[in-house]
C-alpha cells in the first residue's frame, strides 16, 4: 500500500471534513447534523439525526455490520462482529434536531443464550439478523465452528426494554451469511459454503445452499444447487463465472436475499449471477448472469498514482459486476432488482501448508514491460504507471479470453425479474466515481482504512456495498453505500428504465484520526481510522409508518467505525445558500459564517468564495464570533477609522493581543491578509478563548515550503496546520498567499467547534 502523511489527529482537525459534509467529532458539546449534498436542490433530502457508537474501531472492518429494527419496541439490533454482541439501541422518542442526537444501546450475549439452550452446536459467529413484519420474531444467522458444519438459525421474541429471549435454534446449511423474513412464519439464509480452508486434496469446499425455516413447525429445507452439474457447461456460456474442474453445487456461493412475490432473488457474488427460487417448490427456477460493466464505453478511473479522477475509456477491459447485497420492489406489476455491485475476490488457505489461493492477477505498470493479462494495456498505450489488479479470468469459466477484467462493476444495476429470466434496464456507469470526485476532490476513491486519494483506483473504486430500496412520498428510492469512499448513494427508481440520481450524504470525518487506530508499516503510518461513519456495510429503511420518528429513516451499520447512522429520509432541508458560486465541498462552511452573521456575501446571489480578505474584514469576523464586544481601549492605529465597519473589531483584538500592526503605528486594515497572518489571528484568538493550543509541530515540517514561513508566524502556523484549522494548498502551505474568503469561512467553522 501507498504511504501517506498522516492527516492532523487531533479532536480540533475539522475544517475540511465541514466543508466535506463530514458529521463534526464529538468534542463539543453536540455533534452537527450533516445534510446530503444535494439538500434543497433535491427532490428528497436527507440528514443525518442520531449516532449510536460502539466504542470499538477495526481498520479491517467487522465492527457493527448489519442492523435490524423492531417497530413494536422501537428497538434497532446491530451486529457487533469483533466483539460477537448483538447491540440493542433504542431509537424511542428521537427527534430530529440541529445536532446529532447520541444513542446509547445494551449489549447481548446471543453466544451465551444460545450456548445454554444447544450445547451441543458448537458456535462460530453471528453474521446476520432480521425482524419479521409482524416485529413477533428477530433471526439471528449463526455459523458453526466448523467451517464446513451446519449453522442455526436462533429466533427470539423481542421484549419492550430491548433484551430478547431465546425461542428455539433451527439448523442450515453451512455458513449463513444473511438472514431475512420471508413473511412472518418463513425465514431464508443465504448458506455461503466458502472454502476457508483453501484448495487441495482431502480439503472440503462447502456446498452452497439456501436455508427455508418455517418458524412454526420450527423446521427446516436445505435447497442446494445439485440440479446444475449438469447445466454447467450452459451456466458458463451465460455469464456466469465458475472455476474451473469444480461443480456449480459446490462452487456457487449465496450472498443475499431479496424477496418478492413469492420468490427469492439470491446474489452469487463470486459467480456474477443471480439465482431465482420459488418459495412454494422450493426450487429454483434458473441462475442468471449479473452482466458487466464495458470499460471500453464507460469511463473508469483505475490510475491510482495521479491523484486525481481520471477517468478513461480501454477497449477489452470489463468489470465482473459480482453483486453484493440485493433488493426487491415492485412498479407497475413487475418485480425489479437492484444490485449494489462491489466485487470480490476468493483468498483462502494458508501458504505454509499449500493450500493458498486468490484469484487477483497484479499487475504494476510502473515496472519495464507489464501489461494488462491478455497484453492489450500497456503503460505505453494507457499511460498507467501504477498498480491494476486484475481478474485471473484463466482459472475460470464463463468469461471471454480475449478480454481483460476487473473485480467490481463501481455501479448499482436495475433488473427486470420475468418468467425468461432477468433483463438489465439500467445501470448506473461512471455517476459514483463522477460524483464523489466532485463532492470529495481530496478523498476521491480513498480506502475505508485510510484517507488516500486515489487509493482503490487500481481495485475496485468506491465499492458500492449494501443497497436497500424505500418510498417516500410515493416515489420509491434505492440507497446505495458505498464501503471505501463511505456514504450513501440516493436514486429514484420509480421508473426503473430512467432511474434519476438525487442525492448523496457522507458522514465521515476524513480530516480526523481516531486515537489508537493507527498502523505502520516500516515506519510509516499505513492505516488508520478516521472519524464519523466510516464504511458503511448494512443498510435498512424504515418507512414513515413504522418509523419512531413519523418521517422515513434509513439506519447504516458502519463496519470500521463502529457505528450506527441514522438518517432522515425527507422533510425539510436545511436553509438553502443564494449563492450560485460556492461549490457542493464549501457549502457546509459557507452557511456556517453567512448564517451565524461572520461574513455575509458581496451580492445577493454571490460569495466570492476565491476573492481575498482584507486585514480588517478578518478581524471584523473573530469579533463578530466573540459576539462583537464593546472595550474601552486607546487605539493607535493612525490608519484605522474608529467609525469604519471594522473600527471596533480593531479595537477589541489590539486590546485583546489578538491581532497587532506593521509598526510605525499602522495596521493596514485595506490590505488582504495572508494565511500566515490569519494563522496568527487563530492562534491568538484559541489562546484568548483558552483552547489547547498543545502542537507536535511534525504535521507542518512535511511541506516543501516550511521555511517560508515568517519567524513571528511559525508558532501559529505549527498550530493551526496541527489542528487541522488551515489545510494545505496542493501540498504547500503558501504561507505568504492570500487567504481566499472561503478559507477563512472553513478556519472559523473549525475554530467554533472546538472544545475548550
Amino acid at each position: 500500500m501507498r504511504k501517506a502523511r498522516r492527516p492532523a489527529a487531533t479532536a480540533l482537525a475539522l475544517a475540511l471534513a465541514l466543508q466535506l459534509g463530514a458529521a463534526v467529532p464529538a468534542v463539543a458539546a453536540d455533534i452537527t447534523a450533516t445534510a446530503g449534498y444535494e439538500n434543497g436542490n433535491s427532490p428528497l433530502n436527507l440528514t443525518q439525526i442520531a449516532r449510536y457508537t460502539s466504542g470499538q474501531f477495526n481498520v479491517d472492518g467487522g465492527v457493527m455490520e448489519i442492523v435490524a429494527y423492531n417497530r413494536a419496541n422501537s428497538f434497532a439490533y446491530a451486529i457487533n462482529g469483533q466483539s460477537g454482541l448483538l447491540a440493542a439501541i433504542s431509537l424511542e422518542n428521537l427527534a430530529a434536531g440541529s445536532s446529532v442526537a447520541r444513542l446509547s444501546g445494551t449489549d447481548i450475549d446471543v453466544k451465551a443464550l444460545v450456548e445454554a439452550a444447544d450445547s451441543s452446536f458448537r458456535y462460530g459467529d453471528m453474521t446476520s439478523v432480521a425482524v419479521s413484519p409482524d416485529s413477533a420474531t428477530l433471526a439471528a444467522a449463526l455459523q458453526a465452528e466448523g467451517y464446513n458444519d451446519a449453522g442455526r438459525v436462533a429466533l427470539f421474541t423481542c421484549n419492550a426494554d430491548g433484551t430478547l429471549t431465546l425461542k428455539d435454534l433451527v439448523e442450515t446449511g453451512a455458513q449463513p451469511d444473511m438472514v431475512t423474513f420471508a413473511d412472518n412464519n418463513t425465514v431464508l439464509t443465504a448458506d455461503e459454503g466458502e472454502p476457508r480452508e483453501g484448495y487441495g486434496d482431502g480439503i472440503a469446499d462447502p456446498r452452497g445452499s439456501v436455508t427455508v425455516v418455517d418458524v412454526s413447525a420450527l423446521t427446516s429445507e436445505v435447497v442446494g444447487f445439485d440440479a446444475f452439474d449438469g447445466r454447467r457447461d450452459e451456466l458458463a456460456a451465460s455469464g456466469v463465472v465458475l472455476k474451473k474442474g469444480v461443480n456449480p453445487s459446490t462452487d456457487l456461493e449465496p450472498e443475499y436475499i431479496a424477496v418478492s412475490g413469492g420468490k427469492a432473488y439470491i446474489t452469487l457474488q463470486e459467480n456474477n449471477a443471480i439465482a431465482v427460487l420459488d418459495l412454494t417448490s422450493r426450487t429454483f427456477d434458473g441462475i442468471y448472469s449479473a452482466g458487466f460493466e464495458d470499460y471500453g464505453v464507460t469511463p473508469v478511473d483505475i490510475d491510482k498514482k495521479d491523484d486525481a479522477y481520471a477517468p478513461k475509456t480501454y477497449g477489452g477491459l470489463m468489470g465482473i459486476r459480482m453483486p453484493d447485497a440485493i433488493a426487491a420492489f415492485q412498479a407497475e406489476g413487475k418485480t425489479y432488482l437492484v444490485t449494489a455491485n462491489e466485487g470480490d475476490a476468493r483468498e483462502w488457505g494458508d501458504e505454509d501448508l499449500g493450500t493458498f489461493y486468490l484469484n487477483e492477477d497484479e499487475r504494476d505498470f510502473g515496472d519495464e514491460g507489464v501489461t494488462s493479462p491478455t497484453g492489450a494495456i500497456t503503460a505505453e498505450n494507457s499511460g498507467l504507471t501504477g498498480k491494476v489488479v486484475f481478474f485471473k479470468s484463466g482459472d475460470f469459466d464463463g468469461l471471454d479470453t480475449g478480454k481483460d477484467y476487473l473485480f467490481g462493476g463501481r455501479t448499482f444495476t436495475l433488473y427486470e425479474a420475468g418468467a425468461d429470466g432477468l433483463t438489465e434496464v439500467f445501470t448506473s456507469g461512471d455517476d459514483f466515481e463522477a460524483l464523489t470526485a466532485q463532492y470529495l476532490p481530496d478523498y476521491y476513491n480513498c480506502s475505508n482504512d485510510n484517507a488516500v486519494v486515489d487509493d482503490r483506483s487500481g481495485k475496485k473504486g468506491p465499492e458500492a456495498e449494501s443497497v436497500t430500496v424505500g418510498t417516500v412520498d410515493g416515489r420509491t428510492y434505492a440507497f446505495v453505500a458505498l464501503e471505501r469512499t463511505g456514504g450513501v448513494m440516493v436514486y429514484d427508481v420509480t421508473e426503473p428504465a430512467s432511474a434519476q440520481y438525487v442525492n448523496y450524504i457522507n458522514t465521515r470525518d476524513f480530516a480526523s484520526v481516531v486515537e489508537g487506530s493507527e498502523e505502520y508499516e516500516d515506519g510509516e503510518l499505513d492505516k488508520w481510522v478516521t472519524g464519523g461513519d466510516v464504511a458503511p456495510e448494512g443498510l435498512l429503511f424504515l418507512d414513515a409508518s413504522v418509523s419512531p420518528t413519523g418521517e422515513a429513516l434509513l439506519l447504516a451499520a458502519c463496519e470500521v467505525s463502529g457505528t450506527v447512522a441514522v438518517y432522515q429520509v425527507g422533510g425539510a432541508a436545511l436553509s438553502v445558500l443564494p449563492f450560485t458560486d460556492v461549490d457542493a465541498r464549501d457549502v457546509q462552511a459557507v452557511r456556517y459564517v453567512c448564517e451565524n452573521g461572520l461574513m455575509a456575501g458581496i451580492s445577493a446571489d454571490r460569495f466570492d468564495p476565491n476573492g481575498t480578505l482584507t486585514r480588517g474584514e478578518a478581524v471584523a469576523t473573530l469579533w463578530a464570533l466573540e459576539g462583537r464586544p464593546v472595550v474601552n481601549y486607546l487605539m493607535t492605529f493612525s490608519d484605522v477609522d474608529p467609525a469604519a465597519s471594522y473600527g471596533e473589531a480593531v479595537r477589541w483584538a489590539a486590546s485583546q493581543g489578538i491581532a497587532g500592526g506593521y509598526g510605525g503605528g499602522l495596521f493596514g486594515p485595506d490590505d488582504p491578509i495572508t494565511r500566515e497572518q490569519l494563522a496568527v489571528m487563530l492562534y491568538r484568538y484559541a489562546r484568548h478563548e483558552g483552547y489547547d493550543t498543545a502542537q507536535g509541530g511534525m504535521a507542518i515540517r512535511e511541506f516543501g515550503d516550511f521555511a517560508q514561513i515568517s519567524g513571528y508566524a511559525l508558532e501559529a502556523m505549527t498550530w493551526v496546520v496541527e489542528a487541522g484549522v488551515l489545510t494545505g494548498l496542493d501540498g504547500a502551505l503558501a504561507p505568504g498567499q492570500a487567504a481566499t474568503r472561503v478559507q477563512t469561512a472553513q478556519a472559523l467553522l473549525a475554530l467554533s467547534q472546538i472544545a475548550e
